[in-house]
Order: C-alpha cells, then sequence, then structure tokens
C-alpha cells in the first residue's frame, strides 16, 4: 500500500456516532488538503496534479511517440500512415474518485479512554469525506460490519456526503464473528469497486488482516492510491495492570489485572499487534 497512518481512540468523545458531530468537522476540512499528498507527474486537467497510474478516459491528441512512453497507448493507423511512432494522449478526469472504507465491526466497539474506536474512525471518515468534498472530488464510501456493507459510490454534491454521514451513524452493531474472513470479503469488496487512479482510505482496526487480504490489496495498490488508517486504543497496544470496570453499555463488571495474571496470553497479543502494525507499514511486498 502507498501510506499507513495509526490514530490512538483518543479523537473525539462517547459512545455513539452523532451525525450533527459529524456534520461539525467540516471545519477542519482545510487542515486535510488531500491533493497534497500526491506526487506531480505532469500536468493534467482540473485541481489535481495526477498520479494515477491507469489510462485517463477522455481522449486528448496524437503525438509523436517519446521514450518512456506506454506502447499499449501506441496510435497504429497514425504510426504506420506517417512512418513515424505516434501514441495516443488521454486526458484524466477532472474529479478524483475519493473511497472512504470505514470499518465498524464488532471490535470496534472498544475503548478506554475518551471514544470508542467506532467512534473515531466515524470522525476520521467524517473528515476524510468533508476534505475530499471540499476540493471537488467524488466521493464515495464503504461502511461495513461483521454481517452488511453500505456501498455509495462515487458523486460529487453535499447530497451524496450526507447520505454518507447519516450512513456512518445508522450502521447497526453486530456481534462478533470471524474476523479474518469478513476483512478478507471486504478486501475483495474494494478491489472490484475500485476504479483506477482512485484514492482510497481504509479505516479500520485491521483485526482479521493477513496475506490473503494483503495479496488482494497489493493489486488494486497498483492502480490506486491505497492508505490504510488504523485506529487502535491504548489497552490493546501496552501491558496494563490494575482495577477496570468493563460495560456494554448495559452491564457493569469489575476486572483486576496484575503482573502475573496471564503474562504470556498479553504478550501474545501485545505481539500480534506490533506485528500487525508493522504489516500495514511494510505492504509494499511483491507477489
Amino acid at each position: 500500500m502507498s501510506n499507513s497512518l495509526s490514530v490512538r481512540g483518543e479523537f473525539s468523545g462517547g459512545t455513539q456516532i452523532i451525525p450533527a458531530r459529524l456534520a461539525g468537522l467540516r471545519v477542519l476540512a482545510a487542515l486535510l488538503p488531500l491533493h497534497k499528498q500526491k506526487k506531480i507527474l505532469n500536468e493534467q486537467s482540473g485541481s489535481h496534479a495526477s498520479r494515477l497510474r491507469g489510462r485517463g478516459i477522455d481522449f486528448s491528441e496524437v503525438r509523436e511517440y517519446q521514450a518512456g512512453d506506454d506502447i499499449r497507448s501506441m496510435d497504429w493507423r497514425v504510426t504506420a500512415r506517417t512512418g513515424q511512432a505516434h501514441i495516443k494522449v488521454f486526458r484524466e478526469e477532472r474529479e478524483r474518485p475519493v473511497l472512504v472504507a470505514t470499518d465498524l465491526r464488532a471490535s470496534m466497539d472498544f475503548g478506554t479512554k475518551r471514544a470508542l474506536k467506532r467512534v473515531v474512525a466515524a470522525d476520521v471518515s467524517a473528515l476524510l469525506a468533508w476534505s475530499a468534498a471540499s476540493q471537488g472530488d467524488r466521493l464515495g464510501g464503504l461502511i461495513f460490519n461483521d454481517n452488511d456493507e453500505f456501498d455509495l459510490r462515487p458523486h460529487t454534491g453535499r447530497k451524496t456526503l450526507m447520505a454518507f454521514l447519516h450512513r456512518l451513524a445508522d450502521m447497526p452493531r453486530t456481534p462478533h464473528k470471524a474476523s479474518g474472513e469478513r476483512m478478507l470479503e471486504i478486501c475483495r469488496h474494494i478491489a472490484r469497486v475500485a476504479k483506477p487512479g482512485s484514492a482510497i482510505y481504509i479505516v479500520s482496526d485491521w483485526l482479521g488482516y493477513d496475506q490473503e487480504c494483503e495479496k488482494v490489496l497489493y493489486a488494486t495498490a497498483r492502480h490506486c492510491d491505497l492508505i490504510a488508517v488504523r485506529i487502535s486504543d491504548p489497552f490493546e497496544v501496552t501491558q496494563p495492570t490494575g482495577d477496570y470496570t468493563l460495560t456494554d453499555g448495559q452491564q457493569r463488571k469489575r476486572l483486576t489485572v496484575s503482573d502475573r495474571d496471564n503474562q504470556s496470553q498479553r504478550e501474545r497479543w501485545l505481539h500480534q499487534s506490533a506485528e500487525l502494525k508493522a504489516s500495514l507499514l511494510t505492504s509494499d511486498a511483491t507477489y
């Protein structure tokens, strides 16, 4: 993947995703200029200096072949007529598709600081959406839990943006299921709907991400800009000890953790968490 970002679960407060708060993140959109993440390779029409890996959709002109040009764009008729190699030049789209995929599985219903991971994920996703919309990009969304997904194909306009924000808040909670199988399903779904040249942001705790998922996303990253945003809670990346109160919103229980309690199990979990982070940061492996 082209990039990754780790976000601790302290972005905002609460256990519920509230549409009004997501709408209020509009004021922060200017602080996240998504187009500045893209490298300038050549001049293109529109507001973005494109790094698209595929051909554009609009024919622009025919010119003589230059070293490094893609021979798949060769105009054989003009080449045969003139005796000189010519290629077709395509103009990239003005509006870049931006797909924000948001993980709201049961594993995201966890938090020990200011917010549940699902709330943080919704906040980050809303901020990305507002930033994309403010730059005139075509916003698309994929919001998923353990059972279902909401697929919003890229479009411009406030209607699409508000539909995405409201669906973030309305996506129902689901019982926990095997995370590996579900994560692979979502990776395959993203691969199916991703249009070449899209910027794809996957906001998740990445639980269940494995080599099969990596293979699918690696293929997608060959023609898209793919950014992994990892949502984590401090409890998941440390070895906490002490007394804790646990609640699911209805019941409360007390948990006491000492240095002697399940030390090997805690160390194994921390090791797995570190491996997951490392795999997201080094997902440029070639298959």
